[in-house]
C-alpha cells in the first residue's frame, strides 16, 4: 500500500516539530557558585551551521541610593573548549544596561557576543566571575543559536 499525501504530511510535521530550541536559558542563584566563587555554565555550540548569541541577565534587588552609586559591573569569562582550552577576558556590564518596572527592582539583559562562531564546535564551558553586588539575585546566560 503506498503513502499518500497525507502521511507525507504527517511525516514533515513530525520532523520540524523534534527539532532542538533555538534557544537555551541557564539561571544560576548566587547560593550556587563553585568553591572559587564562579557561576558555572554548559553552552552548546555544536551546530556547525549556526551562530551564536549569548546573554547575560540578571536582578537586582536594592534600595534606589544604593543602586545609584554603583558602577559599570566587571565581569570576568572564562570560556573551556570541548578540547580543554582556555579562554579569558573581562568585560564590564554598564549600568545603564539595567532597567526598572518597579521601585528596588533592576533586570538586567546584556549581550556578551552576538554572531559568535565557535573556534571549536561542541559544548564549551563558560564560567563568570563577578564582584558581589547586594540584592543581587544570582547570573544567568542566553544561548541563542540562529
Amino acid at each position: 500500500m503506498g503513502r499518500g499525501p497525507f502521511q507525507y504530511l504527517m511525516f514533515l510535521l513530525l520532523a520540524v516539530s523534534c527539532s532542538a530550541p533555538s534557544q537555551m536559558e541557564d539561571f544560576r542563584p548566587v547560593d550556587e557558585r563553585d568553591s572559587l566563587g564562579r557561576f558555572v555554565y554548559s553552552i552548546d555550540m555544536s551546530d556547525s551551521l549556526s551562530v551564536y548569541d549569548i546573554l547575560f541577565y540578571t536582578r537586582v534587588d536594592c534600595p534606589d541610593k544604593l543602586f545609584a552609586e554603583l558602577q559599570n559591573t566587571k565581569v570576568d569569562v572564562g570560556l573551556l573548549s570541548p578540547s580543554g582550552i582556555s579562554y579569558e577576558e573581562t568585560v564590564y556590564i554598564p549600568i545603564t544596561s539595567f532597567t526598572s518596572d518597579r521601585k528596588g527592582t533592576y533586570d538586567c539583559q546584556v549581550e556578551y557576543r552576538k554572531g559568535l562562531v565557535p573556534v571549536e564546535w561542541g559544548t564549551w564551558r563558560m564560567y563568570i566571575v563577578l564582584p558581589e553586588l547586594k540584592g543581587m539575585h544570582g547570573m544567568g546566560v542566553i544561548n541563542r543559536k540562529r
